[in-house]
């Protein structure tokens, strides 16, 4: 356990830097970080294609929180230590779809806005549809929490080396954001590298808004 420790915590180490400038765009999605689960806060008028006619998309909210983890804890808000140790072993994982009017309430109070434009997130949308296995037909739930919070079958498995926060970097690198994709990320690290690319930004191109309509500021 020692050993894929180190090993985790040197393949972290490994990331590409941040480049000075970052193009903005003029919507706002939000990096939250969920205890040790980053999540991608979507606005849901900018989502389309099969994700936004599924489930809690249906609710018309602000936002559409998506996450991807491992099943039995994932779905599991009673799961204990046993079955967080499960986790880091290869395994069935779960994306969770959850409506939200205000993701401050969804966040431990660590959300980065990141600004993208539309196709950004078409391209975002279509990274996560792929992660839905489907044989046509929309997928349905497999878990549900509420009317507002839904899981759904995932791809690839889970395990300690592709984890909840490497899926959602990947979704954050095919919204072209520059996320390293080096080793295994923690969400602490990926808020950290989400505040540089908002920094970058903020010092590139000022085409969108400062602050999302009804929310916190950055």
């Amino acid at each position: 356990m020692r050993a894929l420790l180190a090993l985790c915590l040197l393949l972290a180490a490994c990331a590409t830097p941040t480049p000075q400038s970052v193009p903005r765009g003029p919507i706002a999605i939000a990096v939250a970080q969920r205890g040790w689960h980053t999540e991608i806060g979507i606005p849901a008028s900018s989502l389309n294609g099969p994700l936004s006619h599924l489930g809690p998309a249906n609710l018309h909210r602000a936002y559409l929180l998506i996450g991807y983890g491992a099943r039995d804890f994932f779905t599991n808000p009673k799961a204990g230590a046993g079955t967080a140790f499960e986790a880091l072993f290869p395994g069935p994982a779960a994306i969770n779809l959850a409506a939200f009017n205000n993701l401050d309430d969804a966040s431990d109070g660590h959300t980065v806005w990141l600004y993208i434009t539309q196709e950004d997130i078409n391209q975002m949308l279509a990274f996560i549809w792929s992660s839905m296995p489907h044989t046509g037909a929309a997928p349905q739930p497999i878990v549900t929490a509420n009317n507002a919070s839904m899981f759904y079958t995932a791809k690839p498995d889970y395990d300690a080396l592709y984890n909840c926060n490497n899926w959602a970097v990947d979704a954050l690198r095919a919204a072209g954001l520059p996320f390293s994709n080096a080793g295994v990320h923690f969400s602490s690290d990926v808020q950290v590298e989400a505040r540089r690319i908002a920094q970058a930004q903020h010092s590139g191109a000022q085409t969108g808004p400062s602050t999302p309509p009804g929310f916190a500021s950055p």
